[in-house]
């Protein structure tokens, strides 16, 4: 005979009771309907005893705290914490499962283009931002606090390590580079103009003309070879200048035109070298479809001292109007004098360093300068400027 069910018996029911606490418990707990229990309770007459709350000893107040009673709070506190997470659950459920009824899910509109590998890539177009020298100045150390020094030797050394930034900058891209456009813009020669200038100059103006026309013919040699084609174009500035205060008519008597002149003949026999030096003070250069005008930047007329980019924007915005007019419309403007690196508008205007770097002027004046920096940026024949690199000579 096989044996009774527990739930078949008074005494396996109030077993199962005292165990579990309640029928439907002990049911859940042996894996058994509650409703099978149920009916086999009744079939024998079985009551479950009600269950009877503890009583609570009531405490005092004040009377100490015991550990009891503490664990008791936060397991409550716990519970009602739980409770209201598991209704807020029960909350966004419900409200999530109205909107799947009611909004049906939308497709995707975004479709990434196959992109477009090319066997080879453009070849670009560099171009260099190269001004500010000030050969033959001489920028003390000591004066300076150790801030800065400068003299003919580091000015050389100085477009050493411009050379190797613009090779370095060269050999890592994906690209080629078929040409270097080197735009000089002006005060390539700290001049005299200023008396402190005459007497502290390492070299007098002239020497120091014909003695950087030789040097940076060397330096612009050790160029040739790395580009398959470079191209020269430059201003003047106005430290160069012969007079006092600046002459507007025949402004290329300066003496950055005069070495820009010698530059061009030390160089004359390289057939892949393009230089042409004018006697306007603002040059356009074509590169691919986009012109670029270059111009030394002084002139320019700013009521914020040591912050001229509003002045520069408004003398450009006329500029471009000029030009415009003619139909050469101004697509860039590099420009140098201020010593200070610079994008303006996403390099509708191209600011360029120095490679003096601040001096005892600066210092006092202006409380420093920018480092010697020069600009780098790289032309696509089709998206124009895609690319600036600030090299630091310091």
């Amino acid at each position: 005979m096989s044996e009774t069910p527990w739930y078949r018996t008074k005494e396996g029911l109030a077993a199962a009771v005292a165990e579990f606490g309640s029928m439907t418990a002990a049911a859940r707990a042996r894996g058994v309907s509650p409703s099978t229990v149920r009916a086999g309770a009744q079939s024998v007459g079985f009551t479950a005893p009600k269950s009877v709350a503890r009583k609570r000893t009531p405490v005092a107040p004040g009377s100490p705290v015991s550990r009891e009673e503490i664990l008791e709070a936060e397991v409550k506190e716990l519970r009602s914490i739980v409770r209201q997470q598991r209704a807020q659950d029960l909350l966004d459920e419900k409200v999530l499962e109205e909107i799947r009824k009611h909004v049906s899910p939308k497709p995707a509109r975004y479709k990434p283009a196959p992109r477009d590998r090319r066997s080879k890539e453009t070849a670009h177009t560099h171009f260099l931002q190269w001004s500010d020298l000030h050969a033959s100045e001489v920028v003390d150390h000591d004066q300076m606090n150790g801030l800065n020094a400068y003299d003919w030797d580091i000015m050389l050394a100085r477009h050493e390590r411009l050379r190797q930034a613009m090779l370095s900058f060269r050999d890592n891209r994906p690209y080629q580079v078929e040409e270097l456009v080197i735009a000089a813009l002006g005060d390539m020669l700290t001049g005299d103009i200023h008396d402190e200038l005459r007497i502290t100059n390492e070299k007098v103006v002239l020497e120091a003309t014909f003695q950087l026309a030789q040097d940076m013919g060397d330096w612009i040699e050790t160029l040739i070879p790395e580009y398959p084609r470079i191209r020269i174009r430059g201003t003047f500035g106005n430290h160069g200048r012969l007079t006092q205060k600046p002459s507007f008519k025949d402004a290329f008597n300066n003496w950055d035109w005069l070495f820009m002149k010698t530059l061009q003949l030390r160089l004359s026999k390289y057939q892949s070298v393009d230089f042409e030096v004018t006697k306007a003070a603002q040059v356009p250069v074509v590169i691919y479809d986009k012109r670029i005008l270059l111009w030394h930047g002084d002139g320019v007329r700013s009521t914020m001292v040591d912050v001229p980019w509003g002045g520069i924007m408004r003398f450009c915005k006329k500029l471009s109007d000029t030009w415009r007019l003619q139909r050469q419309p101004i697509d860039h403007f590099a420009i140098g004098h201020w010593h200070e690196a610079n994008q303006i508008r996403a390099g509708w205007i191209l600011m360029n360093g120095s490679v003096k770097g601040p001096d005892e002027y600066s210092l006092a004046r202006f409380g420093g300068g920018q480092p010697a920096q020069q600009v780098l940026a790289a032309f696509h024949p089709r998206r124009g400027l895609t690319e600036t690199c600030l090299l630091d000579l310091t």
